[in-house]
């Protein structure tokens, strides 16, 4: 019964089109004075023509909605096209639908897989300061200088879990704005104070022009270049400067191997300087590189092996004013 009820609806149009030619016929019925056996002979020629094709279309109806009914959707966009141009549109939107699930669904895979892998990544790193910590508590009296270092240490790998996190979503939270480089790069510097201060390492700053960014995703990517900067420098100097289209970052440090320069923006690849000292993560790269494609930007890496290395963050097709 339900199915009559549906088929019916499904075929509202026609069946109201065909009651309205009989009231019309009644009526002309009626207004002509024309005999009973008039009206009779056209409702008996009308149930004997139409009653076949009703139930013909009916059953036909109901075989194909059984059918759907025990299809799974990749199985139904399998079905031949019927030559009804409505079933066919209907087919290609259940094609499309179909493909745009399993397409969301590779993605939504890829994304937890991606996570876990670097989340993997970000646990393992975590244990050098909390190990190192453990051993500071151990030792009387403790050394608050060191254990403090291996604190900030800690608060850096939170901060820098929390903003993968919310990496996906930086579109949402991107505010691009006239920016003064020169106090972002000076607050950075004063967190990292301890991390230079231990190493007696020097820092130079010089003027820096204004530039167009979001001040929060600017301050994580001057972290991770100024951080690695101090981690890879044992004696020297560090020398932050504008270069063209660039703020540049120089170190006097270890340098990188060429080998590993093409691969130093992939997730999780630390490199030769990251195994030797195990100290990275190779998380900090990707995720500025990532932020910085996101707002127009791009880093470069130039660096020779126990020569130094210079970072380059470029704003390009920006106008610079001085500070």
């Amino acid at each position: 019964m339900n199915s009559l009820w549906e088929y019916l609806r499904s075929r509202r149009l026609a069946i109201g089109g065909t009651i309205g030619l009989f009231i019309i016929a009644a009526c002309t019925w009626w207004l002509e004075e024309l005999p009973a056996i008039a009206l009779l002979d056209l409702c008996l020629f009308s149930a004997v023509l139409l009653i076949p094709l009703i139930t013909a279309d009916f059953l036909r109806w109901r075989r194909r909605l059984q059918l759907l009914h025990t299809l799974s959707a990749a199985e139904a966009t399998q079905l031949s096209p019927s030559p009804d141009a409505t079933l066919v549109a209907y087919q290609q939107l259940l094609t499309k639908a179909v493909a745009g699930q399993k397409t969301a669904e590779e993605a939504a895979k890829a994304q937890t897989h991606a996570f876990n892998e670097h989340f993997g990544l970000w646990s393992h790193q975590m244990k050098t300061p909390l190990a190192a910590l453990d051993l500071l508590l151990q030792v009387k009296p403790v050394d608050t200088t060191a254990a403090r270092g291996e604190v900030r240490s800690i608060e850096r790998y939170v901060r820098m879990m929390l903003t993968y996190v919310k990496m996906a979503d930086v579109n949402i939270d991107l505010v691009l704005q006239k920016l003064a480089l020169l106090p972002l790069v000076q607050q950075q510097l004063r967190q990292l104070a301890p991390l230079f201060i231990g190493k007696n390492l020097a820092v130079r700053v010089d003027e820096l022009p204004q530039v167009v960014g979001d001040s929060q995703w600017l301050s994580f990517i001057l972290e991770q270049i100024l951080t690695n900067a101090a981690k890879y420098t044992k004696t020297g100097n560090v020398h932050v400067y504008w270069d063209g289209d660039s703020l540049a970052v120089t170190d006097t440090g270890m340098g990188i191997m060429a080998s590993d320069l093409p691969r130093l923006f992939d997730p999780g690849f630390s490199g030769y300087n990251g195994r030797y000292n195990q100290k990275a993560s190779g998380l900090g790269l990707y995720m500025s590189q990532t932020i910085a494609h996101k707002m127009g930007l791009n880093i470069t890496v130039d660096s020779t092996l126990g020569h130094g290395t210079t970072v380059r963050l470029h704003f390009a097709q920006q106008e610079w004013h001085s500070e």
